[in-house]
């Protein structure tokens, strides 16, 4: 799942993601207090389950306050407007993805499915050093409120895990990014290399050509609070149908294993009609002492 709206998308894969290892290495401590209390409270009733994950169920709720709120200011569609949502196609995208630190590689398969303002995919993580698996669904929408684009987006994924965020995107051609994101805690693969349980704030300039470049904020609130990335994103179409994208990122934040987290990396992602390649090298990935390169490979159709 993405915690990212739709404009900062190719910051990185659409769903969470970083190597499970550099995840549960930061946040282990708090995870494993968390289910040695659960094992002591005994009955797992509904209830301790929804205060367990009331920040989650808060997202949800203003997702549905939101879409709501869409529902009821909008007029009644006509026979023709329904008929040309309908013709609206489908359009999807296949992402292969290799990933390597010093002591864990991993592969990733997601397909991702676009259609008007609504997004799903669903994905599978394999690390083949540690047997570490995970499949994920998720989904996502963009609606107009207010003179914003509001995205909301839920994701599952096996070994109980749960997350959603809410982002605005807010002016044009200038905006400002302002969004926050919330998991459950519990096992995940990261495969977005940005906190999960964060906020996040932005700003950014995009022209009718397509071309934007913005500079955002994600500032982790909860696991380890203040470690942060720091994304200096740029997209250039071509000509031809093709587009480059740059992304630049500072991490820096409280010390980790006794060393302190400050790294620069970049990925660079260049899309053809058809196909895309993406390549990255990231240091102190997912805020612990690895560095890792990435590679992906996909196509559109």
């Amino acid at each position: 799942m993405s915690l990212l709206p739709s404009i900062l998308r190719d910051v990185e894969l659409p769903c969470y993601g970083a190597v499970r290892s550099g995840y549960a290495n930061r946040a282990s401590g708090r995870r494993l207090g968390y289910k040695f209390g659960v094992a002591v409270a005994g009955n797992y009733s509904i209830k301790a389950y929804m205060l367990k994950n009331i920040e989650i169920f808060t997202l949800v709720s203003v997702a549905l306050l939101v879409h709501t709120s869409i529902a009821f200011a909008e007029t009644t569609p006509s026979i023709a407007d329904s008929a040309s949502a309908m013709d609206v196609p489908v359009e999807y995208k296949l992402s292969l993805s290799d990933y390597d630190t010093q002591s864990v590689h991993a592969n990733d398969i997601n397909l991702r499915a676009d259609r008007d303002n609504q997004r799903g995919w669903v994905g599978y993580y394999k690390e083949s050093s540690t047997g570490f698996e995970q499949w994920r669904v998720g989904y996502e929408r963009t609606d107009r409120l207010v003179q914003m684009d509001v995205d909301t987006s839920l994701q599952a994924a096996a070994h109980g895990f749960l997350g959603g965020s809410i982002t605005a995107t807010l002016g044009d051609p200038f905006f400002g990014i302002i969004g926050y994101g919330r998991t459950n805690l519990k096992p995940y693969a990261n495969l977005n290399f940005d906190p999960n349980d964060a906020i996040t704030l932005g700003i950014g300039y995009k022209k009718k050509d397509g071309a934007s470049v913005t500079l955002f904020l994600v500032r982790d609130d909860r696991v380890v609070p203040g470690q942060q990335n720091v994304h200096l994103l740029m997209r250039s179409p071509l000509p031809n149908k093709q587009r480059i994208t740059l992304d630049i990122v500072n991490k820096s934040g409280p010390a980790d294993q006794g060393q302190p987290i400050n790294g620069t990396g970049a990925s660079v992602t260049y899309d053809w009609p058809s196909y895309f390649l993406r390549l990255a090298y990231d240091p102190k990935v997912n805020f612990t002492q690895e560095n890792m390169t990435r590679i992906a490979i996909g196509m559109h159709f």
